[in-house]
């Protein structure tokens, strides 16, 4: 009851975000601007750029060679290795010593990290309230803009994306999208060809050299990119028409130029497909409407989602773009800009994307996060001291530590309580009043933010979404025990997401 109240308290609170403008004034923007109009003809067919083995072994290769410890192409290095062998030994020899001295620690260290984190996300809800957005950039006033689309067999989606970039309320002659398609996939490339038109538009070819992932597509656009910022989409994406102005308007107040990203709120347009669906919608709006604010606000790294990321470009390029072998590459550059001193931050405006509905799809696509997961965590703390210090160890803990941790336990801890609970009548069942305490308010704190989350994101549920949570939570211990398989005998493979879900209401 206390949940549903408090719930019903905050969940009328929209996601407000700061928001300005960056302002270029004089006559040489306008005489730029007249130019640039002069050029920009409707309806002319996409010029398309076939990348050079030489440019895209530099965008392959570019981080992992000038700065090897910021990539996950080399692994866990013989430091790490070395850490972790000491720390098994001493774990290992404590227990053999004194067991029951060793549980001790181990529970106590867990259900201090696990109480921790419940408070943080009981805090967030209030954490991540901000002041209404100001008003998005004016036509007079925008710079131009860089969008990345990495795309691969998605010929089905090209027509719903094409009209979803065109639809963008910003001025054709100051837009430069660059659509980044690998070599082998004749079918998107015959599509786009087909599909795509406009002058500010390129399809630019990959050749298959390097790790066949993301964000090396992303780093060949980005070395061709001209735009002072740069954003990137997915396949799906259906973007807000005015998020790039908000964008603008974010940086714009980042009067001290440290503001390196911008992170749109990414929301679900088929939620109520069914039950995977919605719980993934769920999650979603947890993490893009409270966790994500509560961080920024607080003015910490968070690890950014996989689209809708708002970029300067050249801090951008001068952290190396994003690592082709990590196959969470949004978790890791964000905390790689902030290791160079680069703040990020949140906006309102949502990009709608696509929920997996059948369980195979999200299985693969949640073992490729959790794999990514554990790739992040382990370069980000290969050089502890550049990582913002204790801001930085606090921030990755409690995203990609926590979502690492609570993947591994959610499967057992479910099947053990279940367990305990069935056999009770016969042996008994009892917890201490700490660890019933942290699993009542866990659950009813999860509860609460996932409520509060799903208002403010417009998503609806029922009763039985909320009952059925721990089952859902459950399941990502399987896409863990994926994640660990493929991180050892394929750690730079991409699993590839399928788009083409379309919504129940026509977006």
């Amino acid at each position: 009851m206390i949940v549903l109240v408090l719930a019903s308290l905050y969940g009328e609170f929209g996601v407000n975000k700061r928001n300005d403008a960056r302002i270029l004034r004089g006559d040489a923007w306008r005489h730029a601007r007249g130019a640039a109009d002069k050029k920009h003809k409707a309806g002319q067919k996409a010029r398309i750029i076939y990348a050079s083995a030489a440019q895209t072994r530099r965008a392959a290769g570019r981080l992992r060679h000038t700065d090897p410890l910021a990539s996950a192409a080399i692994g866990i290095t013989r430091a790490q290795k070395t850490a972790l062998g000491g720390a098994l030994v001493f774990t290992l020899g404590i227990f053999s010593l004194a067991p029951s001295l060793g549980l001790t620690f181990v529970h106590h260290a867990l259900w201090l990290f696990f109480a921790s984190l419940v408070v943080f996300r009981f805090s967030s809800v209030f954490i991540g309230q901000t002041r209404p957005p100001d008003p998005p950039a004016g036509d007079d006033i925008v710079p131009v803009y860089s969008i990345l689309i990495a795309l691969y067999h998605e010929a089905t989606v090209l027509p719903d994306l094409f009209r979803a970039i065109e639809a963008l309320d910003y001025p054709r002659s100051r837009l430069d999208v660059k659509l980044l398609l690998e070599a082998d996939d004749h079918e998107t490339i015959k599509a786009a060809k087909d599909i795509i038109s406009g002058a500010h538009w390129q399809i630019i070819i990959v050749p298959p050299i390097g790790p066949q992932t993301k964000p090396k597509a992303l780093n060949v656009g980005l070395a061709r990119a001209w735009g002072s910022h740069v954003v990137i989409y997915d396949a799906e994406d259906r973007p807000h028409p005015q998020q790039l102005r908000h964008a603008l308007a974010a940086f714009s107040r980042d009067t001290a130029r440290k503001l390196g990203c911008v992170q749109a709120p990414l929301d679900i347009y088929n939620a109520q497909t069914n039950w995977l669906s919605r719980q993934f919608a769920l999650e979603y709006a947890t993490h893009f409407h409270l966790v994500l604010p509560a961080l920024a606000r607080l003015g910490l790294p968070f690890p950014l989602g996989g689209t809708s990321n708002h970029f300067r470009t050249l801090p951008l390029r001068s952290v190396g773009g994003w690592d082709p072998y990590n196959v969470t590459e949004d978790a890791d550059l964000g905390f790689r800009l902030s290791a160079h001193g680069w703040q990020s931050t949140v906006i309102a405006p949502p990009t709608f994307e696509e929920a997996p509905t059948a369980l195979p799809g999200w299985l693969g696509q949640r073992s490729r996060w959790l794999k990514g997961y554990l790739q992040t965590l382990s370069v980000q703390t290969r050089r502890p001291a550049q990582n913002r210090r204790a801001i930085g160890a606090f921030s990755l803990l409690f995203s990609l530590g926590a979502a690492a941790l609570t993947a591994l336990g959610n499967g057992a801890v479910l099947l053990t309580l279940l367990t305990l609970v069935a056999c009770a009548p016969w042996f008994g069942f009892s917890l201490s009043m700490a660890d019933a305490g942290l699993a009542l308010g866990g659950f009813g704190v999860g509860i609460f933010t996932l409520i509060v989350g799903a208002r403010r994101a417009g998503i609806g549920y029922g009763a039985a979404d909320i009952i059925s949570l721990p089952f859902y939570w459950a399941l990502q211990s399987i896409a863990m025990v994926m994640a660990v398989r493929d991180l050892i005998t394929r750690p730079f493979h991409w699993v590839k997401t399928t788009h083409g879900e379309k919504s129940s209401n026509g977006r």
